[in-house]
Formats: C-alpha cells, structure tokens, sequence
C-alpha cells in the first residue's frame, strides 16, 4: 500500500472517530473502565502473587539430624542439598546454633536455658531449607527423609497447601474477570463502529461495486477502532500507574502493622510499568481492531 493511500485511510478513520464524536467518547469510557478493571485485577493478581511467594520462602522444611549423625553424614547432606533443583536456599544450624536461637526467642527469660550448653544441649542439629516451588513440598520431604542420619523432616504442608490454593483462585478469578471485561469491551466497539458503518452502507455498497477492495473499505474502520483502544489505553495507564504510585509509596512510607509489611513483597512499579503499558496498549489495539473487523463483515457482502 502507498503511504497517500495509508494517510488517506487514517484520516478517513480519524474523521470517522471525529464524526461519531459522541459514540466514540461513550465507546473509550467503557473501554477505559474495563482496562482499569483488567489493571487492578492484573496487580492484584501479581502482588499476591509475590507476597504468596514471600510468605512460601519464610515456611522452611526443617530436617532434623539424630544424636549419633556423624560429620560424614552432615557433609553428604549438604552436598545432597547444594545440587537439589528443587532448593532455593538452606542452611545448617548446628546444635549450639540451635540453643542460642532458642535463647533469643526467650529474650528476658533466656536464663532458664542456662546450663543446658555443651553435652546437656538437647536440641538437635537440623538443616533449614527453602523450597522454588511449594508444590514441590511433598516429594522434597519425602526425599530428605531418606537421607542417612535423619531423624525426620518437619514440613509445613497445611500452611503450603492454603498457600498454593490462594495463589490458584487469584489466577483463575483474574482470568475470568479479563475473559468478561475483553467481551464486554468488544460488545461495545462493535456497537460504535457498526452505528457508523451502517450510516455508510450505500457508500460501502458503491464502493464495492467499483472494485474497492474489502481491506480497503475495512480499514478506515479498523483505524477509528484502534484510536479508541490507544486512547483507551493512554487514559488507562495514567490512571492505573497513578494509583499504583501512591499506594506503593504510602505502604512502603506510612503504613504499620501488617500492611506495612506487605511493602516487603509489593513489587516495585519501576519493574512492570514497562509490562503495563504494553499490555494496555495491545489490549486495547486487540479489541478495537477485532471490534471493528468483526462489526463490518455483513456490510461487506454485496
């Protein structure tokens, strides 16, 4: 296609999107609202997401060694550990580690343990591993189990299991909130371009008598389809990165309690604004485009 044809269909679109002025800001409302839906879900869904993660690498499997465990045994275990896929991160805490961890826990009344060092000391020696993946848990556990000189593996497997259904209901519940605003949004695009489209029909039909093509005539639709969804998506990102933005900043600076500690697994908006504006903007072209097609297909065949 020429560029005077190219300019000539954009600005036959853009007098289209100019035209039904009144329809084309009703279509970018809706789509707009739709979008700022699909945004907030969307980082709904990635900070939960991250903060399932966090609390996943904060629940450690603990393998406890025996009384009698030798070095040999320690040291296969470790080695075990450092070429394990499933592994994140883990580490030893020898049985004097393990008292004075059990000291500071008891802060002001740490002096009851007093005494207990040295051959008295009766906790165990243990090794504290974090999971990648918490499905992983149950045959991680398992597999520890087996290795010599264990006494046995303490898993946090009701903790991992709400964990991983919080982390499956947000996907699924996000997924089918895009699925419903994508259908809604297209339902209105259509609607816009199909009232203008029909105000054309005798153009259209003269048109096609004369031997314009169907992607000729398609596209200063298809245009006005993808203005309303850049529009849509410009509107959308300024909205939703606002709103991020100020919520990022007000728990990371003057929030307390449990939501402040939400600031230590919120993912920075530095990270996924890039992410996000894509997404809008492919959103948003996705559905005025297709709109746009799928709206002129009857008036099309003459």
């Amino acid at each position: 296609m020429k560029f005077s044809s190219f300019k000539y269909l954009f600005k036959q679109g853009w007098n289209n999107f100019k035209g039904n002025r009144l329809m084309s800001v009703a279509s970018v409302g809706v789509v707009a609202s739709c979008l700022i839906l699909v945004g907030i879900c969307g980082s709904l869904v990635l900070n939960v997401n991250s903060f399932v993660s966090y609390l996943g690498a904060q629940n450690e499997i603990v393998i406890y060694m025996k009384e009698d465990a030798s070095l040999d045994n320690i040291n296969a275990i470790n080695s075990s550990l450092e070429n394990d896929e499933d592994v994140g991160h883990f580490r030893y805490v020898s049985k004097e580690d393990a008292l004075a961890e059990q000291m500071g826990y008891m802060g002001q009344y740490a002096s009851l343990l007093t005494g207990y060092e040295g051959a008295n000391n009766p906790l165990p020696a243990s090794f504290r591993v974090n999971l990648k993946d918490l499905t992983r848990l149950e045959p991680a556990s398992l597999r520890f189990s087996g290795f010599d000189g264990v006494d046995y593996v303490s898993t946090p497997t009701e903790l991992a299991g709400v964990l991983i259904a919080l982390k499956n209901v947000t996907y699924y519940a996000g997924l089918a909130i895009l699925v419903i605003l994508f259908m809604v949004s297209m339902v209105v695009i259509s609607n816009t371009i199909r009232l203008t489209v029909f105000a054309r029909r005798r153009e259209i039909s003269i048109m096609k008598y004369v031997g314009a093509t169907n992607g000729f005539i398609r596209m200063p639709f298809i245009v006005e389809g993808l203005l309303i969804g850049t529009i849509s998506a410009v509107i959308t990102f300024a909205v939703v990165a606002g709103g991020y933005v100020y919520l990022f900043n007000y728990i990371t600076t003057q929030a307390t309690g449990f939501i402040a500690m939400l600031s230590l697994c919120m993912v920075p908006f530095s990270s996924i604004w890039p992410v996000m504006l894509i997404g809008f903007v492919a959103f948003g072209w996705l559905i005025g485009g297709l709109g746009s097609a799928l709206s002129m297909r009857r008036y099309l065949k003459v």
